[in-house]
């Protein structure tokens, strides 16, 4: 019999609803399942949308100068691992053809999130067919997409999210394709998962696209067969390098993500999920929020099979928001959200839709832009005065100060370094960025001196201790107090003459240095390995 075929093992026991099931995935099974042209990403008019707004972000790649998280990520990619402390690798394998064919540039660090963004983009005409869009919803969606802040701008930042984001709406299709009565959807649907969970764990929320599935006789049927089973192993197959590097270290990969990062709530405060709630229209722009909740209602009524995509879109939100009452989550954790409902604003209409979604593609193109100047010349706000506090981060524009002058900062580090020194720093941003500005000519290690910090620590297990120990540092900081720590791990340390940023005239910021002598003891504070 044909694998995607389900037969019952007695027609006299089945109940009637259970017979047409089997008959409607025997008939989605038999049926030719290319696109035809008006839904494929072959497509003149939707490959030319597509490779449009994928230029303009190519551009933006190379010109705007990479983030200290970026470059982390990039280090990564530098020391090739089953996986990492607080990262699931994806991200940074992908970036390795790129880095041997591009150099250590920042078109190479962001390339892998602009391909997940073209990964959307191949998924969208197969979903959209699907769940009954238009012939244009393809190109509706996409242009929804685009016109949100967190897609446009995060499918050419380099950030963990933007391959799990890739990997939670193929997972979505997947399911979809499920509720249709294809088999095959169990295999796109675990095979998703299993990549999205090499790129971020939060991908398993998706699993709530299944709950649905057990509502509708026809993709019930499709449990009595082998397909869902096998699938679920190969997503789980999939994950074992997230496994075999816990086992490796103690699961400190595991308990440093439920101890460390996210066990450090407070009282109950309903102010937490408002401003998570508030993030979100934000990052969404508050007219496509808008539009894709609206979108999203239309379509679970529309259409059952839209039913996984609707739930796969609202659980990370409620999960996360619930979670914001006592913590305070990424306000991009939600981001399924604000992507499925784009999509869903392409396929459905309703009034006010061309409206909302034109007015989201000027407000982005504003936020971009704003950013794209910050980001080139960040001392331009440095005189600004306001803050907000209720981050767990205090957020001012006077932190922009650590954005200005990182090219002078490793230059001159560089410049400073005797044979055979290291450069240090208690800032994971300094540690990577600084490296990453030299070409990954200057050897930098991070030193854990603010033992409360949980970001930026991968690199604690790249060195062992015999490979640290008597060695030379210039550690280099914007804060003091750290001279005691080091003290009592180096045989010296020696204050040297700062480092000067200048802007028109007058000092904007300065970095301290000190020479530090025979590192005694790294355990702990350069390293978390033993010998």
């Amino acid at each position: 019999m044909p694998s995607g075929n389900v037969a019952p093992s007695s027609p006299t026991l089945m109940h009637s609803d259970e017979q047409a099931s089997a008959a409607e995935i025997r008939r989605n099974a038999s049926a030719p399942q290319s696109l035809n042209s008006r839904f494929s990403i072959l497509n003149s008019r939707y490959a030319l949308l597509v490779l449009a707004l994928t230029t303009i972000k190519v551009a933006l790649a190379i010109v705007l100068p990479i983030s200290g998280d970026e470059a982390e990520y990039w280090d990564c990619s530098r020391h090739l691992d089953w996986s990492y402390l607080d990262h699931t690798p994806l991200l940074f394998w992908s970036m390795i053809p790129f880095r041997a064919i591009l150099g250590e540039t920042a078109l190479a660090v962001r390339l892998p999130s602009i391909l997940a963004g073209l990964v959307i983009a191949l998924a969208l005409p197969p979903l959209v067919r699907r769940l009954g869009g238009p012939d244009n919803g393809a190109e509706r969606a996409w242009l929804a997409l685009n016109a949100m802040p967190i897609f446009f701008v995060g499918s050419f930042y380099a950030w963990t999210d933007s391959p799990m984001l890739a990997a939670f709406v193929v997972a979505t299709l997947g399911a979809v394709a499920v509720a249709r009565g294809e088999t095959r959807g169990w295999w796109i649907f675990g095979v998703a998962i299993g990549i999205g969970f090499l790129a971020k764990i939060t991908v398993v929320l998706v699993l709530a696209a299944i709950v649905p599935l057990f509502f509708s006789p026809v993709a019930r049927a499709t449990l009595r067969t082998r397909h869902p089973w096998l699938a679920a192993l190969l997503a789980f197959a999939l994950t074992a390098p997230f496994w075999i590097w816990g086992a490796r270290h103690d699961w400190v990969n595991i308990t440093f993500q439920l101890e460390e990062r996210h066990n450090r709530g407070g009282a109950f405060d309903p102010l937490g999920a408002l401003e998570f709630f508030g993030t979100n229209m934000l990052l969404a722009t508050p007219f496509l929020f808008v539009a894709g909740v609206v979108a999203l209602g239309l379509l679970w009524k529309r259409c059952d099979a839209a039913k996984p995509l609707v739930v796969a879109a609202v659980a990370p939100f409620v999960v996360f928001t619930t979670i914001a009452l006592g913590n305070r989550p990424g306000a991009h954790w939600a981001a399924p959200l604000l992507l499925l409902g784009a999509i869903a604003t392409g396929i459905v209409d309703f009034r006010g839709r061309r409206a909302l979604i034109v007015a989201s593609g000027a407000l982005c193109a504003i936020v971009t832009t704003a950013v794209s100047a910050i980001a080139l010349a960040p001392e331009r706000l440095l005189a600004v005065e306001w803050s907000y506090s209720r981050s767990p981060v205090r957020v001012s524009p006077s932190y922009l100060v650590y954005a200005v002058g990182n090219d002078e900062i490793a230059k001159e580090a560089q410049r400073r370094l005797a044979p055979g020194e290291m450069m240090a720093s208690e800032n994971y941003t300094h540690v990577h960025l600084l490296s990453f500005l030299t070409g990954g000519e200057m050897p930098t290690r991070l030193a854990w001196m603010k033992k409360r910090a949980v970001s930026g620590l991968p690199s604690l297990y790249w060195h062992r201790p015999s490979e640290l120990r008597g060695n030379d540092f210039l550690f280099v900081t914007d804060k003091s107090g750290f001279d005691a720590g080091l003290a009592a791990i180096f045989e010296s340390v020696t204050e040297e003459a700062p480092i000067e940023i200048r802007r028109n005239g007058e000092i904007v910021r300065t970095v301290r240095v000190l020479r530090c002598r025979n590192l005694v003891d790294p355990r702990g504070t350069f390293t978390l390995l033993e010998d």
